[in-house]
């Protein structure tokens, strides 16, 4: 039996569920209203003590304050507190350190360097033709003064300032201490290349391949190594990307187009959960061989992207240690006085089966620890002390004969690989209306995000499209 309802019963109906509504709705307003107004006082309250403190120490310290420094350590301060460990505010000199370090061209002495528990400087790595190079400076050496101060008296950070930044062909002064002997150096600073691939084919058939960095470059430089090797008879790959974090990520989907088929490698993921393809590869030529992967607890970003891709989408083996966990892409905002700060505003997420590897890393296969170096000459991988490289090696060795097999390919009287391109272009090197810092120095976190956060309409796009670079 079919009943009627009448209209005012509708009516009244109607009424209460606006009226329930209006209720929600204030209630939700009035919270994220008092939320705010809450944060609003808060802040001004830090503000008005911060003026406070100002005013009372340039009144009765002693000591001056310095503007530069009080400044620096604000704006820091203020990064350090979101709990973001990418996040990082950048002087005019430190942020056109790391956009020259991402374009893997710079100008300096030419060495990486760190703090030493001693307090003096060592020097952890040096390129290969820059003026440290070229004098003979090595890797554990210790710099113990800089223009005939000695660091501990100066200060390590104001010896990490005199050593990264200076002009093109200016000279810097510093002592150098190795086994006991101490020798002064006198360098000038020039512009050099910094490596970023390299590649040797084993005596069994494997393409090991030795990442340095990921960085603009790094894509180019495979293609010329495939290229100079196109014609062996290569049975597989190794690809070890031991201490190498970068989130250049476009040179990470150049690095794994000719492995791959094409298709979609990884997406950022935004804080209103929108998306935006950050890798896609094109499909190469040098598909369906054995590959294995050695990361360790250093291998982080897009080189923690490349091992899940070549893991997932290529069949690879991992060996090593757990990676970083470093997934997440940053955005960098640039100020009128050429200073910046960048934060992390999206998640990377692989288009692969295990997904997201920030914070939790990518767990090897074959576990194999090793707290040594990499092996510097890979063709005597069987009399090397480095396990993990020899892991590497192992698990891919019994697949490479089917592989070799199934190649046509003819080996050349000799193959080497091509020298890398250390040549530096103009646009890359010049800042429009202001001085050339010129910079090395310490190991900086290779970030790189988007100075921009994507339209819903670019998202859209870009969803069906080939992606925007990272860069």
């Amino acid at each position: 039996m079919n009943r009627k309802i009448s209209i005012g019963i509708a009516l009244s109906i109607a009424a209460i569920a606006c009226a329930v509504t209006f209720v929600i709705t204030m209630t939700v307003s009035l919270n994220n209203y008092n939320e705010k107004v809450a944060d609003v006082q808060q802040r001004g309250e830090m503000y008005t003590k911060l003026q406070e403190i100002d005013s009372y120490v340039r009144n009765y310290s002693l000591y001056s304050v310095n503007d530069a420094d009080m400044k620096y350590g604000v704006y820091s301060g203020y990064l350090d507190c979101i709990s973001d460990s990418a996040a990082r505010y950048y002087t005019t000199d430190e942020y056109y350190y790391k956009t020259r370090l991402e374009s893997g061209n710079v100008v300096g002495l030419g060495f990486v360097f760190e703090k030493e528990e001693s307090g003096y400087i060592k020097i952890t790595q040096v390129y290969e033709g820059s003026p440290a190079g070229e004098a003979g400076i090595l890797a554990g050496d210790i710099i113990i003064s800089v223009e005939g101060v000695s660091v501990l008296e100066s200060g390590y950070d104001t010896a990490k300032e005199q050593l990264r930044y200076g002009d093109e062909g200016t000279k810097l002064r510093f002592t150098v201490r190795r086994d006991g002997e101490e020798t002064e150096y006198n360098l000038a600073r020039a512009s050099f290349g910094i490596p970023t691939l390299d590649a040797v084919l084993l005596d069994n058939g494997i393409l090991y391949f030795t990442f340095l960095s990921v960085n603009d470059a790094t894509g180019t430089r495979m293609q010329e190594l495939l290229s100079a090797y196109s014609e062996s008879n290569i049975s597989g790959y190794v690809f070890d990307l031991r201490g190498v974090s970068s989130s250049v990520y476009s040179s990470a989907a150049a690095v794994l187009t000719p492995f791959m088929e094409a298709g979609t490698i990884a997406s950022a993921v935004y804080k209103n959960n929108s998306t935006r393809i950050v890798a896609e590869t094109a499909g190469g030529d040098f598909t369906g061989l054995p590959i294995s992967i050695i990361i360790d607890e250093k291998t982080g970003g897009s080189a923690e992207l490349i091992a899940e891709a070549l893991r997932d989408r290529a069949s690879g083996v991992t060996v090593g240690e757990n990676t970083m966990g470093y997934g997440t892409l940053q955005e960098t905002r640039t100020f009128n006085d050429g200073t910046a700060i960048e934060i992390s505003v999206a998640v990377i997420r692989p288009e692969t089966e295990n997904g997201e590897y920030n914070e939790t890393g990518i767990t090897p296969e074959f576990f194999v620890e090793y707290d040594g170096d990499r092996e510097s000459d890979p063709t005597q991988y069987v009399s090397s002390g480095d396990p993990q490289l020899k892991k590497a090696i192992e698990v891919i060795l019994p697949k490479t004969a089917t592989a070799a097999e199934n190649t046509v390919q003819t080996v050349p009287a000799e193959t080497t690989a091509p020298e890398e391109s250390t040549a530096v272009s103009d646009e890359t090197t010049s800042r429009h209306g202001e001085p050339q810092p010129n910079i090395q120095g310490e190991p900086q976190p290779n970030i790189q995000g988007d100075v921009s956060r994507p339209t819903e309409e670019q998202i859209a796009r870009e969803q069906h499209h080939a992606p925007e670079n990272d860069r």
